[in-house]
Parts: C-alpha cells; structure tokens; sequence
C-alpha cells in the first residue's frame, strides 16, 4: 500500500486535466481554512469534479488501476473473509481471489494499516484497485445485505404465509418491504403492478426494459390497497387513476416512489417509480460522449448568449447531460439560476429554484424574475409551452445563455417544434446556439461479454462488409441473464452557424438543412450508434431495440 513515489498534488494533477482552473484550487484553499475538508473534497462538493474524476486521476498519477464497483458481482466465499463493519470502516470491497492475491477496490491509497489487515485476515497479498468512496460504501451494504438476505427467497416466503392467511391478519408490509429490496438489488428504474385474470404479475424496468420478475396469487392483489396507503392515496377511490408518492431508507440510501395507478378492466395497475434522492453529476464521458464531441459541447456551453437544447424523449437522461455540461461553465465568474421540476442535482454554486405551480412560479414566469437578478446563465427545466418558449428567446437574445430541455425525435426536429411553439425563424435563427439530441441504450455486460462473427444483415446495418467481429453478452449473474448492463447515450450534435442560420431564417425546407449540416460534419444518430455497435460497447439488436431502423437516412 505505500507509495515510494512522491504524488503531485491533487489540483495540480486536475489542473493538468483541464477539469479545474487555478482559480478554482485558490477558491477551495479559501474554504479549506474553514472546513479542514481535502482539496479533493471540497472541488467535488461544490460542483467543480466529480468524485469519479477525482479518483480516475489519482489512478493515473499513482499507477493503481481503477475499477468501477458497480460491475463487480463477488463471490459469497470471498465477502465471507470479512464481516460488513470491517470493510466500512476501513472502507475496502474485495471482490476475487487469484493465486496468492487478494483483490480489492479501496479507497484511500495511503492506507498502510489496510494491506497488514487483509494479509492477516486471509494470508493473502492485497491487490488494489481505486475506485469512488460512496460508490464502495454503496457496494459493501448492499453485497452483505443481501448475503445475510436472500431476498427472492425471502419473497418466496412472504407469499407463501399470505396465501395460507385466509383471515387476511398478515400485513403486506414485509413482502413491500423484500420486493423494494430486490427492485433496488436488480437497479430498477421502474416497478410495475399489473392484474391478470388468474394472477397479478410483478415486472421491473432495468436498462429500459420490462422484465417480469414474479408472479402473485390472485388473492394477493390487495398489495395495490397496501401501497395505495402507503403513498397516501385513496383506497376507497377504484374508479379513477391516482398518483402518489412515499419514501423509504433501503440499504442506507433514501429514495423516493413516485407511484401511479390506472383502472383496468381486471382491476388497478399501478406504477411506481424508484428514484434515489442522493444523485450524482457525471462527466460528459462517462455518460458515453466521445471526445471529440465532448470540446464541441464545451464551447456550446462557454458561449456567452443564446440558447442551447437538449432533446430526447422521456427518461432519456436530458438533465443529466445539461447538468454535466453546466459543470464545465466558470461558476464562480457566472450568475447562474435554475428553474427545476424537480430540482435533482444539488450543485452549491448554482442558485437553484424549483417550479411552484399554485403560487403562481413556472418555467415562463421564473425566467422573468431572473432577469431582474443580473444572469448570466439560465437553465430552465423544460420548454414545453409557448410562453416559456418566447421568454427563454426573449432571455437569449438579450445577452443571457439559456439551456433548456425539450421533447422532439431529432436535433433537427428542434426547429419545426420551436416553431410551432409560435418563435418565428428569424428568432430561431438569431438565438439558437446548438441542440444535443439523445437516446439511452443498453451497454454489453463487461463480465460475460464476448466475441462473434457478424450476420450479413449486420453488416448491412453497419454499412461495413469487411467488419470481422462483433461483441454481445451471453447472459450471467451479474446481468440477470440479460447480457446487458447499464446504459450509455447515443446522439447527436447539432451546432448552428452562419449557414445553417441563414438557411433556418429563410425557412428552409428540414432535408436541406439536415443536408447542409452532415456536409459540416453533422453525424445523425444512427452513426453514433454505428460507431459504438464497432466499438463492442453495444450490440445492432440493441440498437434497433433502441432506435429502429425505418427512419435511419
């Protein structure tokens, strides 16, 4: 665990990274004499790197390799060396064995107490690998939850006992209980509750996609009264649709469901959505932009007027990106105000609003207080009416950036929808700066990931005869058999400038404008997605999964 060779600090390794500025390192040493946090600490507090930028560069500058925990799957054997404290306090996963090596994702490198424990522990050398604190924390309460909680079995059991219960005694609230759990174990980002004729059925969405997990005895479609109480609403009410919402604390992270229901013949369908209340900003790469792409976004975001979109449909990952991209402004030269629905980023130098409907403050109505607030940079939540449309261009062309999110099928379509939303051309033309448009789709599985020859209809897809081999996953624990695992975007990026605004102002027909864009440089979606399909990052089937092929140019 000791290092011979001396480590530049931090900041000057981040400074070297172009992630902070030296102005930056001077305003954290100015906290720092209040705090007494680490630089590191402080610069991902306030919004200036993440933790994941912090750690990817003590790996490089220390030679520790990084791993992300969130792909590891240990071994029952090997979590069983230790016990849940051990690991927290000392804040370590070990995750596999080989030969006389014990592998291990930890967090503080200069540790040396950390390699006697784990060589006492088990006789064997500590291997490391650095990764990101909270996500190890996260790891280790979950990886020892489980291992003490069997929670399918635990399922499994629930509903035998509530269906010998004829008395209706028993509660709902363990098997509730056991199936957040598992939804929380299987990264669920929605859980669905749907009445059959003979059964009610128990699907999550992961990745985007819906999965059955279970399936309940008829009797036990009371659970929706259960939930219904749980979130506040009506039980008596079974005639309308209602929506409601409750917390929970599951393995010592808070979430919020956001739940739904609508009535069906066979009964009410409800759905909850699962949202972890502690989110975290990504860098632009790692939510899957290219470098390339990447300084182009950057200069959208440094412009000093104008309007720039994100665009996509629902849960499509839009303000994740606008949040990542507004991480690369100067926020300590820049006024920058939000208005938010709600707010899912804490950012401490952003000055952040959330909408209140019944007292009167929208998106439209937030965008005129803030330019009596001396703005530079405005960020709306959504434009989805034509009165917020009109302020946030009145906001753009009077000197002020304004970033924003939006509902349309490609960064072209941006301007037919602008303009049905009553912004004349000339507007368009004068204010828009650029439009990221995106998708989510399905990574391959690291863990099973493997190599095959492509199909002829693949490389068609492809528009690469010569391509020789092609990843896919063929299905482990890890992935629940999927052999996908996570997301990453797929885009495209659409920068306005002189002749593509000339072309918006006189009202050119879209295909012209789509042309002259792809003449600049302008790759669609479909080529991004080419591109990581060839990379082994995703698979064709995901992508016409994802993205269908009848509209592909």
């Amino acid at each position: 665990m000791k290092h011979d060779k001396k480590l530049k600090p931090l900041g000057v390794v981040l400074k070297e990274k172009g992630l902070i500025t030296e102005e930056y390192i001077g305003y954290a040493l100015q906290e720092q004499k209040i705090t007494r946090e680490k630089i590191g600490e402080i610069l991902e507090r306030l919004g200036f790197v993440t933790e994941n930028d912090i750690v990817v560069a003590l790996s490089e500058q220390s030679g520790v390799p990084y791993i992300d925990v969130d792909t590891l799957l240990p071994e029952e054997n090997i979590l069983k060396l230790f016990n849940k404290k051990m690991c927290l306090n000392n804040i370590f996963l070990p995750f596999r064995k080989t030969d006389n090596f014990l592998e291990i994702a930890a967090h503080n490198l200069i540790d040396e107490k950390l390699g006697q424990i784990i060589s006492r522990q088990t006789g064997l050398l500590p291997k490391i690998y650095i990764s990101e604190r909270r996500k190890i924390i996260q790891a280790i309460n979950k990886f020892y939850y489980f291992l003490e909680n069997p929670v399918e079995k635990l399922i499994e059991k629930e509903v035998y006992l509530l269906s010998q219960n004829e008395e209706m005694a028993r509660g709902f609230d363990s098997l509730i209980k056991h199936i957040l759990h598992l939804a929380v174990k299987m990264r669920a980002t929605d859980i669905h509750i749907k009445p059959m004729k003979l059964s009610t059925n128990i699907a999550f969405r992961v990745d985007g996609v819906i999965t059955s997990v279970l399936s309940l005895p008829v009797a036990l479609n009371r659970i929706v009264s259960s939930l219904k109480m749980k979130a506040d609403m009506d039980i008596a009410e079974q005639r309308l649709p209602q929506d409601g919402r409750f917390s929970e604390i599951i393995l010592n992270n808070n979430y919020d469901f956001r739940v739904s229901t609508i009535v069906s013949p066979l009964g009410e369908s409800m759905v909850l959505r699962v949202l972890a209340m502690e989110s975290s900003v990504m860098g632009l790469e790692q939510l899957g932009f290219f470098k390339e792409h990447i300084q182009t976004i950057e200069k959208m975001f440094n412009e000093p007027f104008g309007i720039i979109l994100l665009t996509g449909p629902t849960g499509s990952g839009k303000s994740t990106t606008l949040f990542s991209g507004i991480r690369r402004l100067n926020l300590l030269q820049k006024n920058t105000i939000t208005v938010e629905e709600p707010i899912e980023f804490d950012i401490p130098l952003l000055r952040q609003t959330q909408v209140n409907e019944k007292a009167g403050y929208t998106f439209a109505n937030a965008i005129r207080y803030f330019l009596r607030h001396d703005p530079d940079v405005i960020l709306v939540g959504e434009i989805r009416d034509s009165e917020t449309a009109a302020t946030a261009v009145t906001a753009a062309i009077t000197g002020h950036l304004v970033l924003s999110t939006m509902h349309t099928n490609s960064a072209v379509g941006t301007i037919p929808r602008l303009m049905d939303l009553g912004i004349r051309p000339f507007l368009i033309a004068d204010s828009l700066v650029g439009v990221v448009s995106q998708r989510l789709v399905r990574k391959i599985c690291e863990n099973c990931k493997t190599v095959y020859a492509p199909s002829e209809n693949e490389k068609t897809y492809l528009k690469d005869p010569d391509i020789k081999e092609l990843y896919q996953g063929k299905g482990c624990e890890l992935c629940s058999g999927s052999g996908y695992f996570g997301r990453t975007l797929v885009y495209e990026l659409l920068t306005i400038d002189q002749k593509l605004s000339q072309l918006i102002e006189k009202g050119a027909d879209l295909s012209v404008v789509s042309q002259s864009a792809k003449e600049l440089g302008f790759d669609d979606v479909f080529e991004i997605t080419r591109n990581k399909v060839k990379q082994g990052v995703t698979t064709t089937e995901e992508a016409t999964r994802a993205l269908g092929h009848i509209r592909q140019i």
